[in-house]
């Protein structure tokens, strides 16, 4: 999805934070070169935003929530999370077996998970 380009109002399958699943996803706001800036999910209307093919933010609007974030749970890419203190969130990488890094909004967080 990064190197290619995208046209307005263009429809793309990409993981949704808060459907938690593939879902499509409509070109909101696209560059000069076409590099995708904002997608809307078709789904559940979760606004998420792009800067060099990254996803930099999340808004969820009021829509539904993720599960409840347990320091105990697995978590995937993709997966959505809702945190006591950050909110509404979406694991964007697992770094490793114990930890993810989970975009809040606009904001990124590394925290645990899978700890026994």
């Amino acid at each position: 999805m990064i190197d290619k380009k995208f046209e307005l109002g263009q429809t793309v399958e990409m993981p949704c934070s808060v459907c938690d699943a593939e879902q499509n996803h409509t070109a909101q706001s696209v560059t000069k070169l076409g590099k995708m800036t904002k997608a809307v999910c078709d789904a559940c209307g979760t606004v998420s935003a792009f800067r060099r093919g990254k996803k930099v933010s999340v808004d969820t609007g009021k829509t539904k929530a993720g599960t409840p974030y347990s320091q105990s749970q697995k978590y995937k890419k993709g997966q959505a999370m809702m945190h006591s203190t950050f909110g509404q969130g979406e694991v964007t990488a697992v770094v490793d077996a114990q930890k993810i890094d989970v975009l809040f909004g606009d904001q990124m967080r590394r925290l645990v998970h899978a700890r026994q």
